[in-house]
Parts: C-alpha cells; structure tokens; sequence
C-alpha cells in the first residue's frame, strides 16, 4: 500500500512553512489517536539551504522518529518561489502574482499529472502520485494547488486586507491593482473545506465581527514555537534583545544605545548589526531576552505573546504589504505591541511590565473562550473531525 501524504501550501517567509507542518505534525497526532496511520508531509522546498536547516533544527525529534514523515519537494519550490514577496515594493509583489499565476498554475498541474519527486532531510529521493496525496493544510495561499479537502489557516483573510487597504492613505500601492488582488484571493478562498482563523490577529482590534465564510472557525494562536527548546539557550548568559526584523539595521542608534546600557544584542542575521551575537529565535523563551524587536508577522508577536517578551516594531513603511499596516495597528490597540517612535530604551523596557499586563489578560480571555491557548491541536482535531467524516 502506498504512503498517504498531507501537502502544505503556503505564502514567503519562514514562519508560515513552519506553522503549517507544525499543524500537519498534529494532525497526524490525532490520525494515530484515533488508530489511523499517520501521513507524510510535502513541503515545498522553496528556500534551499536556509528552509532545510530550519526544518532540521525545529523538528529533530520527529526526523529522528521518522526520517520520510517529512520531505521536501524542490519542483514546487521552483515552481512557486517566483511568486513570494522579496523585500520589494508589495506592488511589484503583486503584479507578478497577478501576471503569472495563470502560467504557473498550468506548470504546477502539469507536474502534479506526471506525479511528485520528492526527498528527505537524507537526500532519498521518493515518488509520489498526486492520487496518493489526502488532504491540503494551507497559510494566506498564493495558488489553488486542486487539492480536496483543503484546508486555510490564517491570521486573517488576504482579500480582506487588500480590500480595506483601498482606503488607507500610508499604504502606497495601487487602488486598481489593490482591487484586482483581492479579487484573486477570494476565488482562492472560496475553494476551502473550512476556514480557520487565529485569534489575537490582524484585525483584532475590530472586536467580534460577522464571518466572511459560513465554515470559519476561530481558534487560539495557531503556532506552538514557544514549546520547541533550544541546545542554544543553555549557552546563554547576558540579558539582551532579539532582533528579527528587516532592516533594523538601519537604526544604529538605537543598538549602540543597547550596548551602552550593557545588554547584548542577539540575532539570526549578526553581519548586520556591530557587536551582535549570532542566535535562532527559540531563545526569545529565555527571561533574560527583555526585548523582541521583529517586522511584525504573527508568528513573531505569538512568540512575544507567549514567552512575555515584550515586542517593538518599526513604523509601517508606505510601499510594505499591507499586512503589516494592519498588524501595526492591531498591536497597539490590543496592547500586545509598540511602533517604535524614538522612544529610549528604558522607556522601552519600563512598558515592558505594561505588556505583561496585557498578555495575561488576554491569555485569560483566550482560556475562556476556547479551553486552551493553544491553537494548533485546537485546529488539527477539528482538520481530524472533518476529513473523517467527509
């Protein structure tokens, strides 16, 4: 009998490849509990080197128990990585997306008709035909991949915010094109078993507000990065910050200010930023990490929410996805975030208790609603319920 498989499909960066197969990984957990057996994982292979070290960092546990639970496919990689932002104008971002979708579409089902070459973490190279592939778990995707049952995950919905940016003078980009791109994101939207939309997210600050899709489903934060340990964090000593955000090298004064006050600066990018120390973003669960400074994703501010690291952010940049508008002022409403305005460090670090405050009392409030903080079993189970039953 042939491997059963989940495909993950997902937009740029690391954290949504990561909080999709987190999602898998506890999807085949409710698989097993219910005496099923668990599925490999296809996760396009997008970022070369950099994505298969971080797979390998974050899951060597799983690797370990079984090296084929999660391959990479390079073809889809290749096929979709044209179509993820790289830190250009969100416009330009978008036209392409807009202009060669169609083509890549007919690449990608093309590919999938010939059947999937994938590899492990060991560089074995395994077939698998489409037929074998179950179910598809997806972040914000940029393409429909024809998969049935698939299933969204998200911290919002991106034709929404494409919509509602229409209208929001510090966002650069185009009305037309804005419009266009959210016309595009509701076809891929609509093509979606369920719907499920993590809690505290872009629009938040929104309060309860009517559902776009009947089958949506709110649910804690949909990341469990705060429960993987590090090697890393026994080795370190100092109290300092973390720095994930792009461009944050730019702000020389602001770091030489962290230095002068005798913290550290740690960083996934040191080359950037004088004097820092080279560290993945699993120490932030550290106490000693008083700060994070991160472009706000919400993978980022989870993490901040979770470990009670204080979060800072750079104001929102005209020509950025307007994502990031959104999230700007979401944090700041719902308390869980500041946009750093010249403020000095101890200021800073003095709103930090002010955070704490905030994150409690939404923990407290996210207990009561749903049982638990935790968004990815949350989610997998209700995957489970429906897959089966369908």
């Amino acid at each position: 009998m042939n491997k059963k498989y989940i495909l993950l499909n997902f937009l740029h960066g690391n954290g949504p490849y990561l909080r999709t197969l987190e999602l898998a990984l506890a999807v085949n957990d409710a698989l097993e509990k219910r005496g099923f057996d668990r599925l490999g994982i296809i996760v396009p292979w997008v970022y070369k080197l950099r994505q298969y070290e971080i797979i390998k960092q974050n899951f060597r546990q799983v690797l370990r128990r079984d090296p084929n639970e999660i391959v990479l496919d390079k073809n889809l990689g290749e096929l979709l990585g044209p179509l993820f932002y790289n830190e250009e104008k969100f416009e330009d971002t978008l036209k392409k997306l807009l202009t060669q979708s169609d083509s890549i579409g007919r690449r990608l089902r093309e590919y999938f008709g010939g059947g999937l070459r994938v590899e492990n973490l060991a560089g074995e190279e395994i077939k698998v035909s489409d037929k074998d592939i179950m179910m598809e778990i997806n972040r914000c995707p940029l393409l429909s991949l024809g998969i049935k049952p698939s299933y969204y995950t998200g911290f919002g919905y991106m034709s929404e915010i494409l919509a509602k940016a229409i209208s929001e003078k510090a966002v650069a980009a185009n009305r037309e094109l804005l419009k266009k791109g959210s016309d595009y994101y509701k076809r891929i939207e609509a093509d979606q078993a369920l719907h499920f939309i993590a809690e505290p997210a872009t629009f938040s600050y929104l309060g309860d507000r009517p559902k776009i899709y009947a089958d949506e489903i709110m649910t804690p934060p949909n990341s469990d990065q705060w429960l993987r340990n590090s090697f890393w964090q026994r080795l370190l000593t100092r109290k300092g910050v973390y720095v994930t955000i792009t461009g944050v090298y730019s702000r020389a004064h602001l770091f030489e200010e962290i230095h002068r006050i005798g913290l550290k600066i740690y960083t996934h990018k040191p080359s950037l930023i004088r004097g820092s120390r080279r560290s993945p973003p699993s120490i932030i669960l550290l106490r000693n990490i008083l700060l994070q400074f991160a472009r706000i994703g919400w993978g980022s501010a989870w993490l901040s929410f979770f470990t009670r690291t204080p979060l800072i952010t750079m104001p929102f940049y005209p020509h950025d996805d307007p994502e990031v508008y959104f999230n700007n002022v979401c944090i700041e409403k719902i308390g869980l975030g500041k946009v750093y305005q010249g403020e000095s460090i101890q200021d800073l670090l003095a709103w930090g208790e002010v955070y704490r405050t905030n994150a409690e009392i939404m923990e407290r409030e996210l207990l009561y609603k749903y049982g638990t903080v935790r968004g990815v079993p949350y989610t997998a189970d209700k995957i489970v319920n429906h897959f089966l039953n369908s």
